[in-house]
C-alpha cells in the first residue's frame, strides 16, 4: 500500500545547526498518527517541511507517492493536504459560514471552467453547510468568527481544513490552551469529523495522543526514536527516558 505521507531521509539545517537528522516516517492512508517529543525536537520544523512552508536540506517527501518536496504550500493544498496551525487562522470579521464558504469555494475554483462557476458556487455552499454541522457549529452559523470562544475557534480552524476538501490533514496542537473538558470534546470532534481521512498531528497532551492516535512516532533531537501503537510507545524505555523519566499516562510506575 502506498503511504499517504512518506518522509524519507529528511534533514534540515539552519546554518551549521542540524534540526532534523535523517527523519524517516510513513503514515498509512486513513490512519490517525501522532508526532510527539520534547520541546525543540524538531516537530514544528517537520510539519513546515511537509506542508511546504520550508524546504528540506536533504531528503524527499511524498503525498500518496507523488513527490511534493519542492512544491509551494498552495500546490500541496491542491493535491489534498491541509494544515491547521497552533494559532487559529480565519477571517475574524466574517461569519462562521462565510469563512467555511470561502475555503470551499477556493478549493473548487481551479476545477471549474467559467461556465461552471455558478454550479460550483452552489456546490461549495452546500459543502460548507455540511462542514458546519460536522464541526458542531451549526448553531453558530451567522456569528462573527472573531467573537467565538477559543474552543469554537479551533473547531472552525478544523472546519476550514475540511472545507478545503483535503484527504490528508496536519493538525498542530489541536487542543492547546483548552481545559480538560474542552480537550475531551475536541478529541471526539476530531475523531468524528476526520473519519475516512488521514491525520498527522503534533500534540503535547499525552491523554489526547493516546486517546486518539492509531500510531505514535517520537521525535527526539531531530530523529525518530520510536514508532508504534500507543501501548507500545507508553511502555518504551527510550521514550520514557526522552521525557526525563516522567511516567506517561497509563504507566503503572
Amino acid at each position: 500500500m502506498i503511504p499517504a505521507i512518506a518522509v524519507r531521509g529528511i534533514e534540515k539545517r539552519f546554518g551549521a545547526t542540524r534540526i532534523l537528522r535523517g527523519v524517516d516516517l510513513s503514515i498509512e492512508p486513513h490512519e490517525r498518527h501522532a508526532l510527539i517529543g520534547p520541546n525543540g525536537a524538531g516537530k514544528s520544523t517537520l510539519f513546515n517541511l511537509i506542508a511546504g512552508a520550508k524546504r528540506p536540506s536533504a531528503g524527499r517527501i511524498e503525498l500518496y507517492g507523488a513527490d511534493i518536496t519542492r512544491l509551494a504550500p498552495a500546490a500541496i493544498c491542491r493535491r489534498g493536504l491541509a494544515r491547521s496551525f497552533q494559532t487559529t487562522s480565519f477571517f475574524a470579521k466574517l461569519s462562521v459560514f462565510d469563512n467555511l464558504r470561502c475555503a470551499a469555494q477556493i478549493a473548487n475554483r481551479d476545477r471549474a471552467r467559467w461556465w461552471q462557476r455558478f454550479t460550483v458556487t452552489r456546490a461549495a455552499d452546500a459543502h460548507a453547510e455540511e462542514v458546519l454541522d460536522a464541526v458542531g457549529l451549526g448553531a453558530r452559523r451567522d456569528v462573527i468568527a472573531g467573537t467565538l470562544s477559543y474552543a469554537e475557534q479551533r473547531a472552525l480552524d478544523l472546519g476550514l481544513a475540511l472545507a478545503s476538501g483535503a484527504h490528508t490533514l496536519l493538525l498542530d496542537e489541536p487542543t492547546a490552551g483548552m481545559n480538560r473538558a474542552e480537550a475531551a470534546r475536541a478529541v471526539e470532534l476530531i475523531r468524528v469529523a476526520t473519519a475516512g481521512r488521514t491525520l498527522l498531528m503534533v500534540e503535547h497532551d499525552m491523554d489526547v495522543v493516546f486517546g486518539l492516535a492509531d500510531r505514535v512516532s517520537v521525535l527526539v533531537q531531530g530523529q525518530v526514536i520510536a514508532t508504534g501503537t500507543p501501548d507500545a510507545i507508553r511502555a518504551d524505555p527510550a521514550v520514557q527516558a526522552a521525557y526525563l523519566g516522567h511516567a506517561l499516562p497509563g504507566d503503572a510506575r
